[in-house]
């Protein structure tokens, strides 16, 4: 397969092109593979899925497969069926027939993933005009580079926030430069500046030292890097305490990795003599640390606390600091770090198997609504893991009722999926997660035999 044409927008093409020319490269021998059907999974339906072998394609390159539903810091569910294989900051994605699947992809399910730090750079792989008109398989057929080309072309000037590349590719040798097509952004948005925020929510007997320590940052990045210029705001809210940095370069590299040597200081992983670059600023750590222990001892008598644990605050520090968490470069970030969400991981994966077949469906069909309505009521029971209160739900006598309807072939929903490519077999895997929740609860299970592709 070869690139013949580009969409690009802010400069994506020519970043990618310069840092990820070997994951491009990685790209089309996998599209290779996946167009002539070199690509082998052996399923237990033995049915040919084609979101499947084009992630097997580039899993066996080295890509990443990440799972289609994620969660945020507070525990909101965040759907990205749709991204494909990542490596790098870069996901790959084909439109597999789907309806209205450019302005899902790009406004919505990539859009959230670049805001919360799943990947950096979205790809969609679609077919030019000639080569889909000749080609076997029918989503191939369905969407075009052409077609999207138009639909973009009419949003133009974009006031979309984040890069994103679609790449129009065919069999025919390309013996010019592919056609880069750069859209244009809208002059009117305002372009922050890169943001790294960190919320932390300190106890009450470690609130002031803990204070004292997060403000300390902004010297140590002012000394430790004096080349980088960037503004450190202490924001307070009871007892969240939220460090915003903004950097007037737009990158955040730098500060990044400040944060990082100063969450291995303060959680005394490392020495500060280990970073810090003069003796003025080591003497100035050792004595912020010696401050940090003695407003502890001063809040001994007031608030009862035992053994002045010095420990656990600069521990609640670099937890915070920690590249473990979420961390988001956005214009409005909106991260907190929480406690996690126990996540029922059954009626997770049921979830997410409903939300990729709502994706095959056009949003005004039944069928959609139906799905739609159920994902909301198991939404409702995704944190709950006591059976007796799932079995208790009406979630589940939703989810009953809907496999019901989908079964049987007289039923305005039977039709709908039936004729969805891969419909079927993805309301099989639909049934049979129900089933699995069923045993785990003790309600009674769908036969299998009755789920089979009519």
């Amino acid at each position: 397969m070869f690139i013949h044409k580009v969409i690009s927008f802010k400069n994506s093409w020519n970043s990618t092109c310069e840092k990820n020319p070997s994951e491009l490269s990685e790209i089309m021998d996998a599209l290779d593979d996946f167009i002539a059907g070199r690509v082998e999974i052996e399923t237990e339906s033995g049915r040919k899925n084609p979101r499947e072998e084009w992630e097997k394609s580039l899993y066996d390159r080295g890509w990443e497969l990440i799972d289609r539903t994620h969660y945020s810091s507070d525990g909101r569910r965040i759907n990205i069926g749709r991204l494909g294989p990542t490596k790098k900051g870069l996901s790959v994605s084909f439109p597999f027939g789907s309806f209205d699947h450019l302005s899902r992809w790009l406004f919505q399910q990539s859009a959230v993933a670049v805001k919360h730090g799943l990947i950096k750079l979205p790809i969609m792989l679609i077919p030019i005009r000639d080569f889909a008109r000749n080609a076997n398989s029918p989503w191939m057929r369905r969407e075009t580079f052409e077609m999207n080309l138009g639909q973009l072309e009419l949003l133009s000037p974009l006031s979309h926030q984040y890069p994103f590349l679609i790449i129009g590719y065919s069999d025919h040798i390309m013996i010019e430069d592919p056609e880069i097509i750069e859209l244009e952004a809208d002059a009117y948005v305002e372009q922050n500046s890169s943001v790294v925020d960190r919320c932390i929510v300190f106890p009450p007997e470690y609130h002031q030292a803990g204070l004292d320590i997060l403000n300390f940052f902004g010297t140590y990045l002012r000394e430790q890097y004096p080349e980088e210029s960037a503004s450190v705001k202490i924001e307070q809210n009871g007892l969240n305490v939220r460090m915003i940095i903004e950097t007037e370069s737009g990158h955040s590299e730098t500060v990044e990795k400040a944060l990082h040597e100063y969450e291995l200081i303060v959680s005394g992983v490392e020495p500060p003599e280990k970073f810090a670059k003069s003796d003025k600023l080591i003497l100035e750590l050792k004595n912020e640390l010696r401050i940090a222990q003695f407003r502890l001892e001063s809040q001994q008598d007031l608030i009862g606390m035992q053994n002045n644990r010095i420990d656990q605050l600069l521990s609640i520090v670099g937890n915070g600091l920690s590249q473990k968490h979420q961390v988001s470069i956005d214009f409005k970030p909106e991260i907190t770090l929480s406690s996690n969400v126990a996540i029922n991981h059954d009626i997770a994966s049921a979830l997410g198997s409903i939300n990729e077949l709502m994706e095959e469906l056009p949003r005004s069909n039944d069928a959609y609504f139906a799905l739609s309505e159920l994902e909301g009521s198991l939404a409702t029971v995704e944190a709950d893991n006591d059976p007796a209160s799932v079995r208790k739900s009406p979630a589940m006598s939703k989810f009953k009722r809907l496999i019901d309807k989908v079964v049987d072939d007289g039923s305005e929903i039977h039709n709908a999926i039936n004729k969805v490519e891969s419909g079927w077999e993805i309301f099989s895997e639909i049934a049979a997660k129900y089933n699995k929740i069923a045993e785990w609860c003790g309600l009674p299970v769908v036969p299998s035999l009755i789920i089979k592709k009519p």
